[in-house]
């Protein structure tokens, strides 16, 4: 008589606490994703409130005074040692507004994980506009595909510094962002109108460093009085949550490419 062990009542108990056990650490994973999830989602609720309160009394504070200041200026005569004093202060003061509302916006990063992503590129545009007062664009071409969370911020940081800068010192009428999804890489573009460069900007080396640890590269296209263009290009292996298929224009290439080299 076999004992009890060998029965299959045993093997079926066996395997009822082995899937107990795994059911128990899913669980247990999905519980700390959520508690992870619940205090990003905290920390940004925080962020988004200091930023709003810094926005709100901070900000509006100075720009109040600024054009206070503004109009004791005016006031003035045009040779005026004075007045060419606070005109200086004045430029100064207007700098420090500028970087505060770059760290303002800094401090408001939404969460851009996954398809969340072109929302918080079109968030982030909008309230450039609003405190710039320059007409703004989003354009996104091709499929929409899901972005890894990590390489989304990534992205998204590159990209805020680049819409910055072109509403900042651009002096732009339009500022446009086109995102697009192509099979093999994921594309943004940032184009304005204004009077452009004749050297690139002193933070694209750090942007290009940032671009590189994404597998990416950036680069800038810029002429006198017509504008510029900022192009991001990262691979779509390292950013899409699921990568696409290679068409069959890619094995096409991959397949000439072979022959000319073993030619």
């Amino acid at each position: 008589m076999p004992s009890f062990s060998q029965t299959p009542l045993f093997l079926m108990l066996g395997l009822l606490l082995v899937c107990l056990a795994f059911l128990a650490a899913l669980v247990f994973c999905l519980r700390r994703l959520r508690r992870g999830y619940e205090a990003r989602l905290r920390l940004l609720a925080e962020r988004e409130r200091i930023a709003t309160g810094l926005h709100d009394t901070l900000l509006q504070s100075m720009q109040g005074l600024i054009l206070r200041f503004q109009g004791v200026s005016d006031k003035l005569a045009a040779d005026s040692p004075q007045r060419a004093a606070i005109e200086r202060i004045l430029d100064q003061a207007d700098d420090v507004l500028a970087e505060g509302r770059h760290q303002i916006l800094a401090l408001r990063m939404p969460v851009v994980y996954g398809d969340n992503l072109s929302q918080a590129m079109a968030a982030m545009g909008k309230s450039l506009q609003d405190s710039f007062g320059i007409p703004f664009r989003m354009v996104v071409s091709g499929c929409p595909v899901t972005i890894d969370g990590d390489r989304g911020e990534d992205i998204y940081c590159i990209v805020r510094e680049v819409l910055y800068n072109a509403f900042q010192y651009a002096q732009s009428s339009d500022v446009e962002l086109e995102l697009t999804y192509g099979r093999e890489f994921f594309m943004l573009y940032v184009r304005d109108n204004g009077k452009g460069m004749a050297q690139p900007p002193s933070g694209l080396s750090a942007l290009q460093q940032r671009a590189a640890q994404l597998g990416g590269s950036i680069e800038v296209l810029s002429l006198p009085d017509q504008g510029t263009e900022v192009i991001l290009k990262v691979p779509g292996e390292v950013c899409y949550q699921t990568p696409r298929r290679r068409g069959w224009r890619h094995w096409l290439k991959a397949w000439l490419g072979r022959t000319e080299t073993q030619g």
